[in-house]
């Protein structure tokens, strides 16, 4: 029985205008938020709301289906503690000057600390050569290094009273590197001679030679007495030394703690009081350096300019380097990365380069990255924007909670000292925006990633159509109008880009939920309505654009049309041939899927090989056009074979395809091909035929029937329609059609059919033109059916096959 083709209005849906309750989008309030994504929002507030740790959240979903946007208008609405919003700031460590502190405030005193800091210095600088300029300061300090000098003079004139009565006495001797030095002299002739003169004076016979020995014998034992008499002068003047700075810690202690203690008021925490202690106690450690310029001034002598550089560097360590200030931060940071280079996520510590050309780092060239100034609050990243470094150091930032600030590239530093400042303990929450291939490859191949992205946003990229859906897509094209400056839709535009927008689910109780190509598809017919100076968006234009969208990306698709209308690639549209038959496919640029009709052809002979795909046998199908074929070795056993010995060799080719060939959706196809050959009844090439099949002969569902129909019905439509052509689908594909006005006008006309079926045996009437035939109570099927014509030409095969066998064997 011949099934019954599909009546127009069953080809595409139609939106009602008459159901909007405006003349255009002006009239209605654009959409505000997000629509069709509840499931993951819900998922999204959760990982968001939850402080424990491994809570952060992946985010997948089909790109433009508004991930982005979305997460960012749930994570506005989070409200985190302000306490969780910190500055950090790190300081030089005297103790340790290659681990650099780390002191952490409440959010905007990290910059008022380091400014106490600064101020404190500078302070210091200003009062405390005040205070050595004193002259009562001055006098006090001098009579602590005149009472050294004096005791240290009366010393060594001791010494000098007692060498004179051994022909000695005490002189100094000027050294290369300049200043003196305390020297024995011998006295010869009434006048000090230094001692390595005396073997001269012997050779002139100014000396004797005994007299020569009696000096150095004594000169040996002095020199011993006068180096005793430095090792305690030293030691005094070390003892001066600790009582200058002695004096000077306890005259400007009152300053100096003054000064701090404010500090330490303002900041009363235990790591700012035990850095403010290493400072003090480095300050009176260096308390001469307080007294010397910082600044260049004209006619500065090179010695000077060096100590001027040197007492900058130094001063450089009581300043403060505030990484992160959030002084000015009112919200929960939201930080987006597009760019997560290491440097660029986690920081660095900057090398600079001094005017000799040396290489240095320190404390103040710590700088932060994006993952630290999203502290307190999100972090949003694309994984396909992440390298495999920058990846598993995130991984180990969120798995231990410790960030260590690291100079990029040390290998190329060579004998610089890096540093290794304290690590942070930040809190940010990351939110990862990906694929769904790559969360499952992640999940079940990266052992850590379950463990610290606990929580799976997934965006749907289609959602059910209903009346609050068409209400909010009408919302949303209003606001892409506004936010645009676009011209507005009237009710037929918008009920056009709501039929493009469920045509593009391939289904049509399903409606599109990748806005960003709805915005897209709006502004093209936007651009359209403008060249001709229309005040509106119609109909009109909205098909225009479609149209021109994708005829812009459909150069392959018309390559290949050209082929088939000048015969390069072969597909017949009329008459009939024994084992050919017209299968659909449907191939993808990218932005536009075009379908193809391709020719099927099968042989079928004596022997036992079964059914052969040659693609299998050359290698260019897929697994699952592999278990098709199987499928249909099958259907052939089930139909045929249940008491009969099945004896068949049939080889089934997808001509000119030379790529590799995937699916099943031609498995029906495949099925009437080899029916044909074997029946030798031919088949109507004005059909084409989608659908796969399991082993019993249902027909199944398939993918693109809307590309697949156009296709073929593009290449009738070229050579002329003359009502023979006529597509054959499967049942449960009827409510996925959303065809382009030109085939439901030609059906219309009766050009043009499309049949859906639900068993193989539905169609036989129209590509063969006889019934498939029904099972008798004998196990033969009715007189000339299709099947008959099968089952007794396979008989004939295992006859012939038998008697080869006999023939072989004998």
């Amino acid at each position: 029985m011949t099934p019954t083709p599909l009546r127009p209005e069953q080809l595409h849906w139609v939106c009602e205008e008459s159901q909007f309750p405006f003349q255009s989008t002006m009239d209605i309030p654009p959409l505000i938020g997000i629509i069709g994504q509840d499931r993951a929002m819900e998922a999204i507030r959760l990982g968001a709301e939850i402080t424990s740790n491994g809570y952060n959240i992946f985010v997948s979903g089909a790109l433009g289906s508004g991930r982005l946007a979305t997460v960012q208008q749930i994570i506005r609405e989070i409200k985190r503690s302000p306490d969780l919003i910190r500055d950090y700031c790190y300081v030089h460590n005297f103790n340790f000057p290659d681990e650099p502190h780390l002191l952490t405030f409440q959010k905007g005193k990290g910059k008022l600390f380091q400014t106490a800091m600064s101020d404190a210095i500078t302070l210091l600088r200003k009062t405390i050569p005040q205070l050595f300029e004193q002259e009562t300061f001055r006098n006090s300090r001098q009579e602590i290094v005149d009472k050294f000098k004096s005791a240290e003079r009366e010393t060594l004139q001791a010494f000098d009273a007692k060498i004179r009565p051994l022909g000695f006495v005490l002189g100094q001797i000027e050294l290369e590197e300049g200043g003196y030095q305390p020297e024995v002299f011998p006295v010869v002739d009434g006048k000090p001679v230094h001692i390595s003169l005396l073997p001269g004076m012997v050779e002139e016979g100014k000396l004797t030679q005994d007299k020569q020995q009696e000096f150095l014998k004594v000169y040996s034992e002095l020199r011993k007495r006068l180096v005793e008499l430095g090792r305690i002068s030293m030691k005094q003047a070390r003892e001066v030394n600790l009582s200058l700075a002695e004096f000077d810690r306890n005259a400007t202690s009152t300053q100096i703690n003054g000064v701090l203690a404010d500090i330490r008021s303002r900041f009363e925490t235990a790591e700012v009081v035990e850095y403010l202690e290493q400072v003090e106690k480095d300050i009176y450690q260096h308390i001469e350096l307080f007294q010397l310029p910082t600044e260049f001034t004209p006619g500065m002598s090179e010695t000077e300019a060096t100590i001027v550089e040197k007492v900058k560097e130094r001063m450089n360590r009581y300043a403060v380097n505030v990484v992160l200030d959030n002084s000015l931060t009112e919200e929960t940071p939201i930080v987006i990365e597009t760019s997560p280079s290491m440097v660029n996520l986690f920081g660095t510590i900057e090398r600079k380069m001094d005017k000799n050309g040396g290489i240095h780092m320190d404390f103040s060239n710590i700088k932060a990255g994006s993952f630290l100034k999203a502290d307190g609050g999100f972090l949003i990243l694309s994984i396909a924007d992440l390298t495999i470094q920058t990846w598993q150091t995130l991984q180990r930032v969120l798995q231990y909670k410790r960030l260590e600030i690291q100079a990029v590239d040390n290998s190329t530093i060579g004998t610089l000292t890096l540093l290794k400042p304290e690590p942070i303990e930040p809190n940010v929450k990351v939110i990862l925006i990906g694929d769904q291939r790559s969360y499952y490859s992640l999940y079940f191949n990266d052992e850590n990633f379950k463990k610290i992205f606990k929580v799976l946003a997934e965006f749907n990229y289609e959602t059910e159509l209903n009346s609050q859906m068409i209400e909010y897509y009408a919302k949303f094209i209003a606001r892409v109008c506004v936010n645009d400056n676009l011209p507005h839709c009237d009710r037929s535009g918008v009920a056009a880009i709501l039929e493009w927008a469920v045509s593009k689910t391939e289904t049509q109780n399903k409606i599109s939920l990748i806005f960003s190509d709805v915005g897209d598809i709006t502004r093209e017919a936007a651009y359209y309505a403008t060249q001709v100076n229309s005040l509106l968006i119609t109909r009109e234009f909205v098909e225009k654009a479609v149209e021109n969208r994708r005829r812009r990306n459909s150069v392959y698709d018309e390559k290949v049309k050209t082929r088939i209308l000048n015969n390069t690639i072969l597909i017949d549209t009329s008459g009939s041939r024994v084992g050919q038959i017209n299968g659909l496919t449907v191939s993808s640029t990218g932005l536009e899927s075009f379908g193809q009709p391709v020719r099927i052809t099968a042989t079928a002979g004596v022997g036992n090989e079964g059914i052969v795909t040659i693609e299998q046998e050359a290698e260019l199908s897929g697994k699952i056009l592999n278990k098709g074929s199987i499928i249909v070795y099958g259907f052939f056993l089930d139909r045929f074979a249940r008491t009969k010995t099945f004896t068949l060799t049939s080889h089934v080719a997808f001509e000119q395809t030379y790529g590799g060939v995937e699916g099943d959706s031609a498995s029906a196809a495949a099925v009437y091909a080899i029916m044909s050959a074997i029946s030798e009844v031919p088949i109507n090439q004005g059909l084409a035929i989608t659908g796969s099949m399991n082993q019993k002969g249902d027909i199944q569902p398939i993918g693109g029937v809307n590309e697949k129909i156009e296709g073929f019905f593009d290449i009738c439509a070229m050579r002329g329609l003359d009502g023979t052509h006529a597509v054959v689908i499967p049942k449960q594909n009827v409510p996925d059609l959303m065809l382009k006005s030109e085939i439901i006008q030609a059906v219309k006309e009766g050009k043009f059919a499309i049949y859906p079926i639900e068993k193989i045996e539905d169609a036989i009437p129209l590509f063969f033109g006889i019934e498939a035939g029904i099972t008798e109570k004998d196990g033969t099927f009715t007189t000339d059916s299709l099947f008959s014509k099968i089952d007794t030409k396979l008989q004939e095969f295992a006859k012939h096959f038998q008697e080869s066998i006999k023939a072989s064997n004998n």
